[in-house]
């Protein structure tokens, strides 16, 4: 399930369409991210937003973004299974300031969770950005599997990787 977005701000990559989505072209799930300055006519290469490493067998999925329209940031939250192991899982969220070339991971701090087989958290995951605060929202597992819905809050110095305190 692919997101789509653009970049509104008036920054360098002002125009830019951006797709975000997760495939397993490297033996595992991850999240990528192509780009096209030039209306959709042509399109960059997928770039990998998660940074752990190629092939490690550890699953990314059920990603989504926001362009931030203030300051042009591409701003990606996913379920991150890099650091657990079997179904436990995590969340991670990814920025990048350079127009979708490059993207820095951040661990997003909520306990990782099992997942309940018998409900299905899926797709219901959202993230906003604006004049550098992000906010994802998630789905996750507490207390004896019951499902519960969160957010988090990330302030950014405007354009840049500087969180705020």
């Amino acid at each position: 399930m692919p997101t789509t977005g653009v970049d509104l701000s008036d920054g360098p990559n002002k125009g830019t369409l951006y797709v975000n989505w997760i495939d397993a072209r490297n033996g595992d799930p991850d999240v990528f991210v192509m780009y096209s300055r030039d209306g959709g006519n042509n399109w960059s290469e997928p770039v990998r937003v998660n940074d752990d490493p190629i092939k490690n067998g550890k699953e990314q999925f059920f990603t989504w973004m926001s362009v931030d329209p203030a300051d042009g940031s591409v701003n990606v939250v996913f379920y991150d299974r890099r650091d657990t192991s079997g179904a436990t899982t995590g969340l991670t969220l990814a920025r990048s300031v350079d127009g979708g070339r490059t993207f820095v991971n951040r661990k997003i701090d909520v306990k990782p969770f099992m997942v309940n087989p018998h409900i299905f958290f899926g797709d219901y995951s959202s993230i906003s950005a604006y004049a550098g605060r992000v906010v994802p929202v998630f789905m996750h597992f507490v207390n004896d599997g019951k499902l519960a819905v969160s957010v988090a809050l990330f302030r950014f110095k405007p354009g840049t990787q500087e969180l705020l305190k």
